[in-house]
């Protein structure tokens, strides 16, 4: 019995890897993956997005400094 469940999750690995590799194949063959590459770097340039990554790199400095970007970045 036990046997069995680990033959089972072998091959549910492999299938997932298989379809995986298919649906990756596809997309470099469709070019879905440049349309991606261009929605993230569009979304990325988002204001939204500048600014919370302007707030994270804020927060990684001295404890002093983290806590008053906090507040700030919290007020707005």
């Amino acid at each position: 019995m036990n046997n069995r469940r680990g033959m089972m999750t072998t091959l549910l690995t492999i299938g997932a890897a298989g379809a995986a590799v298919y649906g990756i194949t596809k997309g470099i063959q469709n070019g879905t993956f440049q349309q991606m590459g261009k929605q993230v770097q569009n979304m990325m340039n988002h204001t939204g997005v500048q600014e919370v990554t302007s707030t994270f790199s804020t927060l990684q400095g001295t404890s002093g400094e983290t806590m008053q970007a906090f507040n700030n970045s919290s007020t707005q």
